[in-house]
């Protein structure tokens, strides 16, 4: 790698970014470190009471490198602990502790260790002697050196930019991208156009762009008063592109001067979608301190024919107290509306209060007992199908009671699917939507499990009332998204009408495929009554999947007369109403050879017309 010749002072810098980033995943993640220390010290503990030679070691501490991996038996406690270590260590320690990383030998689980600390270390060292770090990364090879350069290259930036950009331009192309995003987060006083420029020059201006947002950002929100002016004097404001910063100095604006504010900034916007859209977002955000304003806000909203700005509210509020939520809601006038408000607000109420269940409910208007329930039912079912059971036993509405047992067995598949397919066949409840629900079962598990959803159709005879065999249901899922598979499952299906039911659905899904000519051969073995039901139903998909020339073409080669015509009509029909002519005139004389002879008098009609 080449070096830079240029003498730079020795110096010292806080631990910059990955211990700043440190102290934040520690302070939002207090009580999950505290448990893996617990687990890091039993671990230690119980390994130094077995062996006498071995010292007891403070399970909080690392004194060593080969500490970190000796000591700590997960990456978040051997992290903690780097950076303890790394942290309090001085130039000379730090400069021994890289070596040893970069000799250590790791096994496989712990290579991703390695390259967090030689980050770590470089970012440290690189604060106290950047000279030293620079030497120490131009050593290494290109797998070590490529986790040192973010540090190095972001220290040298803070002291040196035009300098810091020159060592950047020597990298290898390959990295030149790392070099620049040290640049960038240690250059927040350089113009945009500078590094815009750079970002250019070194391959990565969406990383340039993204920085440059979030400073503009952080600018807005220490003043979102002279930012909101700045914003609606933008023609540019409107761009979907710009709703993020728009949006973020809104919420600022409303939360320095109150919710009065919010008319009086929506006002400020010309453009409706734009002002929409703001409002949503910024009624969702006020009803997480003040339910009520944002609620009456959202009622007065002209136009709002579909209850857009109360499902913002309702979106929020129905998770922080649905009581409140569902009285307000019930005073609306009944509608549409109002009724999918408050199934929201129950569902989210089940959620936050599943275990007290039954003492919610009586808190619950006797009408959405059975939405309550439902919802209910989808929580249970995950721990308990047991209990999810008893309570669709409940439900008094058939409908709502077949969308839970829908849910039920849709979990229930994943950890027994014979038993859930078992109940959904066999269970009295299930009486008046039973089709339905084995259906649904076997479609759902076909996508997991297709070979499973077959051997279980056909474990189950062909009923008078169903007149093809449960298989179909099976290739019909699975059809146009795993064709091959359908088509290779073709030959365990019963004959008959099931037979001619799987060939229809599966050569649907090869036309889909492109696949048109391996359909028409499959009709064919078919005997010659079932051949015209097949060839007629597959006549329609052949006209919308191949194109005009091609499809005159295959016309030919049906087998059944009645399906050439068919597909003729449907080709000359989709002609007729098509903007521009689909078919030369030659190739209509072609298509009219096959159209029965009154088809061809209107056709020719509507041509003149």
């Amino acid at each position: 790698m080449a070096r830079l010749s240029s003498s730079k002072s020795s110096w010292s810098t806080p631990f910059v970014v990955f211990f700043m980033l440190f102290l934040l995943i520690v302070s939002l993640s207090a009580s999950g470190a505290l448990q893996h220390i617990d687990a890091d010290s039993s671990d230690v503990r119980s390994e130094t009471e077995t062996t006498d030679q071995q010292p007891t070691v403070d399970p909080v501490k690392a004194e060593s490198i080969n500490d970190l991996f000796r000591n700590f038996s997960n990456d978040f406690g051997r992290l903690r602990a780097a950076y303890d270590l790394i942290g309090d260590a001085d130039e000379a320690k730090l400069i021994e502790m890289f070596d040893q990383v970069i000799h250590r030998k790791y096994a496989p689980k712990e290579e991703s260790s390695k390259s967090e600390l030689i980050s770590l270390i470089s970012t440290r060292l690189a604060g106290m002697n950047l000279d030293k770090t620079v030497s120490l990364y131009e050593l290494q090879p290109a797998e070590v050196a490529k986790h040192m350069l973010y540090s190095v290259i972001h220290a040298w930036a803070i002291k040196d930019f035009d300098e810091a950009v020159k060592f950047a331009r020597e990298q290898d192309e390959s990295i030149r991208s790392v070099a620049l995003r040290g640049i960038v987060d240690a250059s927040p006083r350089v113009s945009s156009s500078t590094l815009m420029q750079l970002g250019e020059e070194l391959g990565d201006v969406a990383y340039v762009e993204r920085a440059l947002a979030n400073r503009q950002l952080e600018m807005d929100l220490a003043d979102p008063d002279q930012a909101w002016s700045n914003l609606i004097d933008d023609p540019t404001i409107s761009l979907s592109e710009n709703f993020y910063r728009v949006k973020l100095v809104a919420n600022a604006l409303i939360e320095k001067h109150g919710a009065t504010e919010i008319n009086d900034l929506l006002r400020s916007i010309a453009s409706p979608t734009l002002n929409f859209e703001l409002r949503k977002s910024i009624l969702s955000n006020v009803a997480l301190s003040d339910p009520e304003t944002a609620f009456s806000i959202a009622l007065e909203t002209p136009n709002d024919v579909f209850g857009s700005m109360l499902t913002a509210v309702i979106n929020t509020w129905a998770t922080t107290d649905p009581p409140s939520a569902l009285a307000r809601v019930r005073a609306l006038e009944p509608s549409i509306v109002r009724e999918r408000l408050q199934h929201k607000i129950v569902a989210s109420w089940v959620q936050i209060d599943s275990e007290q269940f039954t003492e919610s409910l009586d808190d619950i208007p006797v009408e959405l007992h059975d939405t309550a329930r439902l919802s209910l039912v989808g929580q249970l079912s995950k721990n308990s199908i047991d209990d999810a059971l008893e309570v669709l036993l409940d439900i008094q509405d058939v409908k709502t009671q077949e969308e839970a047992a829908i849910t039920i067995v849709d979990v229930w598949m994943d950890s027994n699917p014979e038993e859930a397919f078992e109940w959904a066949l066999s269970s009295a409840e299930s009486d008046p939507y039973r089709d339905q629900l084995v259906n649904s079962f076997l479609t759902i598990l076909s996508k997991k499990d297709a070979d499973k959803a077959f051997d279980l159709a056909l474990s189950q005879p062909i009923t008078e009332e169903r007149g093809v065999g449960l298989e179909f249901v099976v290739l019909n899922a699975i059809a146009h998204t795993k064709t091959e598979l359908a088509f290779s499952l073709l030959n365990r299906v019963r004959p008959g009408n099931t037979l001619l039911a799987a060939f229809e659905t599966v050569s649907t899904g090869l036309i889909y495929d492109s696949r048109t000519d391996e359909a028409l051969v499959l009709g064919k073995q078919l005997s010659k009554e079932d051949q015209e039901s097949f060839y007629n139903s597959i006549a329609f998909d052949i006209v919308t999947q191949e194109p005009p020339k091609r499809v005159v073409e295959l016309i030919a080669t049906l087998p059944v007369r009645e399906a050439r015509t068919t597909m003729a009509e449907h080709a000359l029909r989709f002609h007729s109403f098509s903007d521009k002519p689909l078919y030369s005139e030659d190739e209509i004389e072609k298509l009219m050879q096959h159209v029965t002879s009154d088809y061809a008098q209107r056709f020719r009609l509507m041509q003149y017309r």
